[in-house]
């Protein structure tokens, strides 16, 4: 059988370890202790600042490896890359991830929260969008009918029955 041209092997192996982050007497190592258990099934009992099961898939090529943390609550996928994403959080409510330093994350309910520098950007499970800065507060209805931007000194905003802007009152009249 032959591959298309169009298809890439983007992985080349897949390899369980568990990695012991103290020793038998419960004290810190310096480096983990590395096992690969037998018959490839790993159990999730301690706590992850003790023992923690992953799978390292080796990159084919150049790619960067990827190492998936498996936790009893959630699982962790980091790799080392320079640009796109650099990890993923899976737990029983939401995805995250993070992308060249945004984190990005997707709730149960389909609302997505993206946070980047110190600006975050809402999108939620109906539709609507709020944007928040440093400068600015950005709120557009799922219906696109009402859009309002609220500053320091100003508020503006469209509505099914026209335009409003109003300067704000600042301190005491």
């Amino acid at each position: 059988m032959t591959v298309p041209s169009t298809v890439r092997a983007v992985w080349k192996s897949a390899e369980l370890m568990i990695a012991f982050h103290k020793n038998k007497k419960k004290e810190r190592r310096d480096t983990s202790y590395l096992w690969r258990p037998k018959d490839a099934i790993a159990r999730l009992l301690a706590k992850p600042e003790d023992q923690e099961a992953f799978i390292v898939l080796k990159a084919e090529d150049d790619a960067a490896d990827v190492q998936i943390k498996l936790h009893q609550d959630k699982m962790v996928i980091r790799r080392d890359h320079v640009l796109g994403w650099s990890g993923v959080v899976i737990d029983e409510h939401s995805v995250k991830v993070l992308v060249d330093g945004d984190l990005i994350r997707i709730d149960h309910d389909g609302s997505v929260k993206i946070e980047r520098d110190a600006e975050t950007t809402y999108l939620e499970g109906d539709g609507s969008i709020i944007r928040t800065s440093p400068d600015a507060e950005i709120t557009v209805s799922s219906d696109g009918q009402t859009m309002s931007r609220r500053t320091g000194e100003q508020i503006d905003a469209f509505t099914p029955d026209g335009f409003v802007s109003r300067k704000r009152r600042i301190g005491p009249e």
